[in-house]
């Protein structure tokens, strides 16, 4: 189960960096939302006038930092665990961000904005616990050797 989660969130990175590039090029506008649903006063002000006009830059960074963190993931040891942290740390930074339902109120609001990064969240923080001694490659490869063994 453990390296089911560990790879069911390192290809959510992997994969994850696809939209942002193509949004941050196709239609950047699709992120002044997020500014709005912040939970740290000042932060919409912040993310309008010092993110949004730079959004394309922050887009491919963001898709830079997914690689990493999904790279980190998948490989083994002491890396997975600086992987772990980053995404713990990226979505813990989402649930103060929120997912851009600005118009939510109240349950509403926390279910569309919050609900799913702390489910992940949720779902990553016994991977914080136990080593990682093989690759997911590792780990896939010797799954299909031993079934073909047997």
């Amino acid at each position: 189960m453990r390296n089911f989660i560990r790879g069911f969130v390192a290809i959510w990175y992997l994969l994850g960096w696809i939209s942002h590039v193509y949004l941050g090029l196709a239609n950047p506008q699709i992120y002044a939302v997020f500014g709005k649903t912040a939970l740290i006063p000042g932060y919409a002000d912040l993310w309008q006038n010092f993110v949004m006009p730079r959004i394309t830059f922050f887009c491919f960074l963001l898709a830079a930092f997914e690689i990493v963190v999904g790279l980190l993931l998948i490989n083994k040891g002491k890396w997975v665990k600086y992987g772990l942290i980053l995404s713990l740390a990226f979505n813990l930074f989402l649930v103060q961000m929120g997912l851009g339902a600005a118009d939510a109120k109240g349950w509403e609001s926390f279910l569309m904005n919050r609900a799913a990064n702390l489910v992940f969240i949720a779902i990553q923080i016994p991977l914080l616990w136990g080593t990682d001694e093989k690759t997911l490659s590792e780990v896939i490869r010797n799954r299909f050797t031993a079934r073909k063994a047997s």
